[in-house]
């Protein structure tokens, strides 16, 4: 057998080379792929600088807007760092704004790479209108075949006639004291802030507690706050604790409530707080009003401290986290300003005769009632329901929607843009924004625009078809007539939103009827609409008039009326005017 070299050294020559190119083509994929990846890194880099370009845009879009009052249009484009971004602003309605900033890399001119966000923002106050009729200490009062589409939440007593029928939920909640147990206020030079929600000189101050000491035992029936706010935070959770060695004792919380941030402005006011329960506490004990914030540098909160300590029933002091395994609480040197109010009389829900209900009741007595849901009591008299629960506790008061630093706030963007001297006693065509001292009177077949807020020092009257329209350029945002004195019309008189989404035009009457018994709002009869506020009067809706929502320290609500209240009452948004200031609309933010 004889062997060929040549042939075998071919052979091996041949698979040198497929092995070369072999190696060599895996060699091109794998440089290829670094390059790829190298472009896809660098892409991404460049993308994301892009992104915070447009981020940075955005941020100088909502600080111009504010320190301008709305007047900030955008900017063609501002140069930062490795590039540039470019912000346009449209203005959606009175109170929304539309922003669209683009950042580029690494200029506007020749971009390699630029990213679009797009935000909305708002400078209005949301209001939320939870039931068809909220009344307070006054309660209601039903005269014969009232009809209420949705819920009734009372702190009063209920008392009817014949022939109501109600579709929700009625709600009746024990009465308070007609005054504070415990008070505390600060006044002069002695006043002071008390910033909290953000680190103050390299101190994280989120929680602050003041102790209180009862004079009487009794039932916890609500608590009053004097703050003000910075920017736009969140809801807080307020607490009711009890004591240990003179803290807050952090495992025995009696009470938690919602502290609503829409109820606070950026000036010192009183706002009111409810609780999930009302607890029976002792007099002579030491008790905790505790409030709970997250870190938020740009939006935080004040509490009116009182330097002179002139409240001697209790402390103040701050701690960057309650919860915490051992919980560091510093003293603060004042008084927290606030009220403890305490419980009064039990309410009742009675009526003479037919009182339908097509949800749940819940009140201490319930009388003559049929109610398609269950119903919950301590005493229950010739009443039918689906179930009954004896025994149950009173349900906890509510407070209203607005607080009495909104209305000072609407009354001082009112008074900003002018004031009008003397009564307006004939038609016309247009009220603007203003403070109006003196009387509005509008007699028969007026149609006028409203642009909100307006300010009326005297009393506001419609006789007869009269037409109140909010401006079209407020979009789905809301208006608002503010009036110190009586609200009263007469019969077929429209007040309107701008007719889109849920943009309404509410009438509020800031007088006090708890004293004289007179009517801050009066409606004769017949086809009136709108939606009417007193949260210190009465309202007397009159008969076969149609109601969006009543809000009423106390209610009369003769006979043939009828409240259909709709859902979009529960997130109205009302816009605030020029010294409002512009925040984020949760849910907006969009990267192309």
């Amino acid at each position: 057998m004889f062997f060929k070299p040549r042939n075998e050294s071919g052979q091996l020559f041949a698979a040198v080379l497929i092995i070369t190119a072999f190696v060599l083509f895996i060699t091109l994929i794998i440089i290829t792929g670094s390059q790829l990846y190298f472009q896809n890194s660098s892409y991404s880099i460049e993308s994301e600088k892009a992104v915070a370009l447009a981020e940075a845009g955005v941020d100088k879009a909502i600080a111009s807007l504010n320190i301008t009052g709305g007047a900030y249009n955008g900017d063609e484009e501002v140069n930062l760092g490795e590039g540039s971004f470019s912000v346009n602003v449209v203005s959606q309605d009175a109170a929304t704004k539309l922003i669209e900033a683009i950042g580029y890399v690494p200029g506007k001119q020749k971009p390699k790479i630029k990213r679009k966000v797009k935000i909305k923002l708002t400078k209005g106050t949301g209001i939320s209108f939870i039931y068809g009729i909220q009344v307070g200490e006054g309660g209601m009062d039903l005269g014969n075949d009232n009809v209420v589409a949705g819920s009734v939440y009372s702190n009063g007593s209920i008392t009817a006639k014949n022939n109501n029928q109600v579709s929700g939920d009625i709600w009746v909640a024990s009465a308070p004291q007609a005054t504070p147990d415990q008070t505390q206020d600060c006044v002069g030079v002695n006043c002071q802030d008390f910033l909290f929600g953000k680190n103050i000189g390299g101190e994280v101050i989120l929680d602050l507690a003041q102790s209180f000491t009862l004079s009487q035992s009794n039932n916890l029936n609500r608590v009053k706050v004097k703050m003000k706010k910075t920017g736009n935070p969140s809801d807080v959770t307020v607490r009711i604790m009890a004591d240990k060695n003179n803290k807050p004792d952090k495992n025995t919380v009696l009470a938690t409530g919602n502290l609503n941030s829409n109820l606070v402005t950026s000036e010192y006011g009183w706002v009111e707080v409810a609780f999930d329960k009302t607890p029976a506490l002792l007099a002579g004990t030491t008790y905790w009003l505790m409030v709970d914030t997250s870190l938020d540098s740009s939006n935080y909160w004040s509490w009116q401290n009182d330097l002179a300590r002139s409240y001697g029933m209790g402390t103040a002091y701050w701690s960057d986290d309650w919860q915490k395994g051992n919980p560091v609480w510093s003293e603060i040197s004042g008084d927290l300003s606030f009220e403890i109010i305490m419980g009064g009389s039990p309410n009742v829900v009675d009526s003479e005769q037919v009182f339908s209900v097509g949800g749940d009741v819940h009140a201490n007595t319930i009388k003559n009632l049929t109610i398609q849901g269950s119903a919950y009591y301590k005493t229950i008299i010739t009443s039918m329901a689906s179930s009954y629960f004896p025994d149950s506790e009173d349900p906890s008061p509510k407070t209203f929607p607005i607080s009495d630093a909104n209305v000072e706030s609407w009354k001082a963007e009112a008074e900003t843009n002018g004031t009008v001297t003397g009564d307006i006693d004939s038609c016309v065509s247009a009220l603007e924004s203003k403070k109006i001292v003196g009387n509005v009177i509008f007699n028969s077949n007026c149609s006028v625009t409203i642009k909100s807020p307006i300010w009326i020092t005297g009393n506001l009257t419609l006789n007869t078809n009269n037409s109140l329209v909010l401006s079209s350029e407020y979009g789905t945002t809301s208006g608002i007539i503010i009036v110190d004195g009586a609200i009263e019309l007469g019969s077929n008189n429209r007040l309107e939103g701008t007719g889109q989404g849920s943009s309404l035009l509410m009438t509020l009457s800031s007088y006090d009827s708890r004293t004289n018994g007179i009517s801050a709002i009066k409606l004769t009869n017949i086809g009136n609409s709108g939606v009417f506020y007193a949260s210190k009067g009465i309202i007397e809706p009159g008969n076969k008039n149609k109601f969006k929502e009543l809000t009423a320290w106390k209610i009369k609500l003769l006979n043939n009326s009828e409240i259909n209240y709709e859902t979009g009452l529960s997130s109205t948004l009302f816009s605030s005017g020029p010294s409002g200031s512009f925040s984020l609309v949760k849910g907006s933010y969009q990267v192309k």
